[in-house]
């Protein structure tokens, strides 16, 4: 599945704390963060992207996540939940990430002035180095998100804290080095530059501004289908107050016939119906509001015998009065997507 999301970590993320830090709480968010984006680095559907200079910029800050340094670090926090192993191997893991963003999106740097950021996210470190780093980054991934073509879902860029989801800039762009043929748009020299940048702190925040709706409509394969649907259950356990565990999800799995025949009747109606059939798979996934499903039957008739593959019993679900979900019941226990089809078709794809 090609990447339909994508992310640039800040090097402040993983700038790390002073080891005579007084705030015990400061490390262990610090360890959590790190773990929790642990999560992107073997999922296929988002691209991860550093900074070219992020290294340097954590060297000369020495700010560097070294084993000596962590090791110091949790000696003088008597951390003992974590091991310092695995938070220096992921922090390797993403420094080592490539291409770099620069080398991706072909925006090589920037040359801003007067430059304003609403909220001021400078603030959130001290360092001249990140800081400088984290400016430059800013006004590129804001011409990026205005100018360019960009992954399907959009990009966002990760900080430490966020203080809002929306990132505001304003600058004169004095130079811009890039190889895109896309930016003709781009305000000529010395003229004032305004953009937006989507901001997260954590994955949960991440997932919580996906827009499902457009993933299922616009996927080019299952997987694409089973992420939408994972979207949509981790929105649900947030809305219902519970701890969402994205990697063991529960995702049915997807007939041979549904991607086509969802997509196909979506793209011929408004943007509600994909949400509509999101919601009604998550009522699937935890068997509620089963007032809403009907057996498939073999011939019209309350009396005629229910449909069946085998043992698996064929199930229709009520989208809303015109469409409804149709989907295999098996004898596994699990569920098989099988079509979305209109309110007079009661055929079912084996």
């Amino acid at each position: 599945m090609a990447s339909i999301f994508s992310v640039t970590i800040d090097a402040g993320v993983l700038a790390v704390p002073q080891a005579d830090c007084t705030d015990d709480n400061e490390v262990y968010r610090y360890i959590d963060t790190l773990l929790d984006w642990k999560k992107l680095l073997d999922e296929p559907w988002v691209a991860i992207y550093m900074r070219e200079g992020a290294l340097a910029s954590l060297a000369d800050d020495d700010s560097y996540p070294s084993r000596p340094q962590l090791k110091e670090l949790f000696s003088a926090h008597r951390v003992k939940e974590y091991d310092v192993n695995t938070v220096a191997t992921i922090v390797n893991r993403l420094l080592e990430v490539t291409p770099s963003f620069e080398t991706h999106y072909q925006l090589v740097n920037v040359l801003p002035d007067l430059l304003e950021i609403e909220p001021d996210i400078l603030k959130l470190t001290t360092s001249d180095a990140l800081k400088e780093d984290l400016a430059r980054c800013v006004v590129l991934i804001a011409i990026l998100l205005k100018h360019c073509s960009q992954p399907l879902g959009g990009h966002f860029l990760i900080l430490r804290n966020v203080p809002r989801d929306i990132i505001k800039v304003k600058a004169q762009i004095y130079d811009l080095e890039h190889n895109r043929n896309d930016i003709a748009d781009l305000p000529s020299l010395h003229k004032v530059f305004e953009g937006d940048v989507l901001v997260c702190d954590d994955f949960r925040g991440l997932v919580k501004h996906l827009d499902e709706s457009t993933v299922l409509v616009r996927a080019s394969d299952d997987l694409g289908i089973e992420l939408a649907i994972r979207i949509a259950v981790f929105k649900y356990a947030l809305r219902q107050g519970e701890e969402p565990d994205w990697g063991n999800s529960l995702v049915p799995n997807i007939g041979n016939e549904f991607r086509e025949k969802c997509q196909r009747l979506c793209s011929k109606q408004d943007d509600s119906l994909p949400r509509k059939i999101l919601r009604s798979i998550v009522e699937t996934i935890k068997g509620d509001n089963m007032r809403d499903v009907h057996a498939i039957r073999i011939k019209s008739g309350g009396s005629s015998p229910q449909r069946k593959r085998g043992l698996d019993k064929a199930q229709r679900r009520d989208i809303d009065r015109e469409f409804h979900l149709h989907y295999w019941e098996c004898a596994d226990g699990t569920i098989e997507l099988a079509s979305v089809v209109n309110h007079n078709d009661f055929s079912i794809p084996e």
